[in-house]
């Protein structure tokens, strides 16, 4: 007796369900790496936006420790600056911002008492290359960083 052969392999309906699911597959991948470079790009925006704050606000500290009464440290609002920030090894424009201030006196806890600091806050917003805000969505993030001067205690 002979026995029939059993055919190995897989139909057609299989192969189209199998190439189914890794379209869908190579897709959800595709959007993963869309999402992934995005999130990359604002953090980049977001710590260069940083760097340009911190900088404004230790550029005021310095000013405080030499002219405490120069003008750009005087109550109320200043600026916007226009800064940009620089990659170093090729000098390459990564980012510009528009870096504005406010200085406000710091209370005393004792009554009609002030001290002699001031609370600084340094706020960089994206810009142009023409200085206008930058609008666009995923890179219109707003840094602000705090700082008090005061003066030093020997």
């Amino acid at each position: 007796m002979q026995r029939a052969t059993a055919i190995e392999g897989f139909t057609l309906v299989e192969m189209l369900i199998a190439l189914t699911v890794l379209t869908f597959g190579l897709l959800a991948v595709g959007q993963l790496l869309c999402a992934s470079f995005s999130c990359a790009s604002l953090a980049r925006s977001k710590s260069t936006a940083a760097i340009a704050a911190q900088d404004q606000l230790e550029s005021l500290a310095d000013l405080y420790r030499q002219r405490p009464m120069a003008a750009e440290l005087s109550v109320g609002n200043h600026g916007p600056l226009q800064a940009q920030v620089v990659n170093p090894l090729n000098r390459i424009v990564l980012n510009r911002y528009n870096v504005s201030w406010v200085v406000s006196p710091v209370p005393d806890p004792r009554p009609g008492k002030m001290l002699s600091s001031r609370l600084v806050r340094v706020t960089a917003i994206p810009a142009t290359a023409e200085g206008n805000t930058n609008t666009r969505v995923t890179l219109n993030k707003i840094v602000s960083i705090s700082g008090i001067l005061s003066p030093r205690m020997d």
